[in-house]
């Protein structure tokens, strides 16, 4: 799609004012009846502010569990590649995501996250950056852009437990501090707080 021309007729037809209602209701009926899904920590979710939500990452799952279980909408980056073409572009925009380059730092999208949080709205970032991570360092980019656009950071786990998913939030953090020294702290313990949040 050219740069300026209009949203085209599927993005049109995918439009989120509609999709991500629909899609979050059609996927949470299916995790609830068929995976048992069961979420915790609803009452530290913060209303009404923008909020980054720190979330670990075992599985393909974990994006539409996570949103469907939060008592807020929640936008996710996305890899660039499942915007390059119509039907995955339209699908991943119907539901408010936005792509973001993985091989460096995005500049573009670490603006568009802070625009989104400055208007009030709720970002998911994965802490480890990609699915299956074990015991793999977490990244700062929750707790930068959590410092960056002065919302909380809010710790949330999701586990499985045989077949059935399990969604836990946690406390919110004040994003305190400017540095990366700062963000590194922060990152660290809301992973603490992660971890706090599985059982075992």
């Amino acid at each position: 799609m050219k740069r300026g021309a209009g949203p085209s007729l599927l993005e049109w037809l995918l439009s989120p004012t509609w999709f991500m209602p629909f899609a979050t209701f059609v996927v949470r009926a299916y995790a609830t009846l068929f995976h048992g899904l069961r979420v915790s920590g609803l009452e530290h979710v913060p209303q009404g502010v923008g909020l980054v939500v720190a979330c670990n990452h075992e599985s393909s799952w974990d994006p539409p569990i996570v949103g469907v279980s939060i008592n807020r909408k929640l936008e996710f980056m996305a890899k660039k590649e499942l915007f390059a073409k119509p039907l995955s572009r339209a699908v991943m925009r119907g539901l408010r995501a936005f792509p973001v380059d993985r091989e460096g730092q995005d500049i573009g999208a670490i603006k568009e996250a802070l625009r989104r949080l400055q208007a009030g709205r709720a970002i998911g970032i994965f802490v480890q950056g990609t699915r299956n991570a074990g015991d793999a360092a977490a990244l700062d980019g929750a707790a930068f852009l959590a410092q960056r656009a002065g919302t909380p950071l809010l710790p949330a786990a999701i586990w499985r437990e045989g077949r059935n998913f399990r969604v836990a939030f946690g406390p919110a953090l004040a994003a305190a501090g400017t540095s990366r020294a700062d963000a590194t702290a922060l990152t660290t313990r809301v992973m603490q707080e992660i971890n706090a949040l599985i059982p075992g």
